[in-house]
């Protein structure tokens, strides 16, 4: 099966998990650093009995110095995406910032030209810029409204970039290792840096109530063990851009379930509508360029 046909069922999956992300953290009495501790430690609780069973272990004990750095840079990468973007909610909509948030193609086009040496075709770039456009212009109407919007929108800026930085780091690492030799070691320095912002902060670990506790083991099972594991397991058959520029696609299930489940505070605006429609447009530009990638590659499967 062609890799871009094989990845699409487990990028589907992804997607689903971290839609749910916003919702979740707008609903959790807890500050955002103990909401990106737990549901980075939770979900590493699941994580290492797989790397055990697996016996890729093996693999994150023949890391050599160069791919603990890309190791560290996800790890890092990851922690610094959590903490500016569940920052950015307190101060903006749920639409806007999960917009902002998931415009990193544009940043993991560029990165994967100049640091993985796979530039997007021309029609891929189309498609990436289409669908940021799309992304900016719904984000733009905060803009106007408030100095803390600006505050949130900047902060979902900067965890935009971090999440850029995140998949081209997975995508350089996931070549080599198995999914859960990657992620096992990411997840567990993600952790341990948001745990520690939590201890400079003052922030509590526990003393929350059984519903947080619930929400904290739904993110993560939903946006971390769906979500972000099935982004990296298809880093290995895609490229960094592809993924990237699917998770984009995150604000439409997002913004639907900010309206059922938050009310109409969260209804979209006319940008979020028009700007969700330029993402579906560079998502159509994507998938068929990638059709046609694979009729090229794989001339003698369309004769047959």
């Amino acid at each position: 099966m062609r890799p871009a046909l094989r990845a699409a069922p487990i990028l589907a999956l992804g997607l689903a998990g971290v839609s749910v992300s916003a919702v979740l953290v707008r609903l959790t009495d807890a500050p955002v650093s103990a909401i990106a501790f737990w549901r980075l430690t939770l979900s590493l609780l699941l994580v290492l009995p797989l790397l055990g069973l697996s016996g890729q272990w093996r693999e994150v004990a023949s890391l050599g110095p160069a791919e603990w750095r890309w190791v560290g840079l996800s790890g890092a990468a990851l922690a610094l995406h959590f903490v500016t973007w569940f920052l950015s909610l307190e101060y903006t909509s749920v639409a806007s910032s999960t917009v902002l948030v998931t415009a990193h193609p544009l940043y993991v086009g560029l990165l994967s030209t100049f640091w993985l040496r796979e530039p997007p075709s021309r029609v891929e770039w189309w498609a990436i810029l289409v669908a940021t456009t799309g992304a900016v212009w719904i984000g733009w109407g905060d803009f106007r409204l408030s100095d803390e919007a600006l505050l949130g929108d900047l902060l979902a800026t900067l965890a935009a970039l971090f999440a850029a930085l995140y998949f081209i780091a997975g995508r350089r690492l996931r070549l080599r290792l198995g999914l859960w030799s990657y992620v096992a070691p990411v997840y567990l320095l993600a952790a341990i840096l948001t745990g520690a912002s939590m201890g400079v902060r003052g922030v509590p670990a526990g003393g929350y109530p059984p519903a947080t506790w619930l929400l904290f083991a739904g993110m993560a099972i939903g946006p971390m063990l769906l979500g972000h594991t099935s982004f990296n397991w298809a880093l290995r058959h895609v490229r960094a851009y592809v993924v990237s520029l699917v998770a984009l696609l995150e604000p439409v299930g997002a913004t639907m379930l900010a309206v059922l489940v938050l009310g109409g505070a969260e209804r979209p605006s006319v940008n979020t509508v028009t700007g969700g429609l330029a993402i579906l447009v560079g998502m159509a530009l994507l998938v068929r360029e990638q059709a046609l990638r694979s009729a090229r590659a794989n001339p003698t499967e369309q004769s047959g």
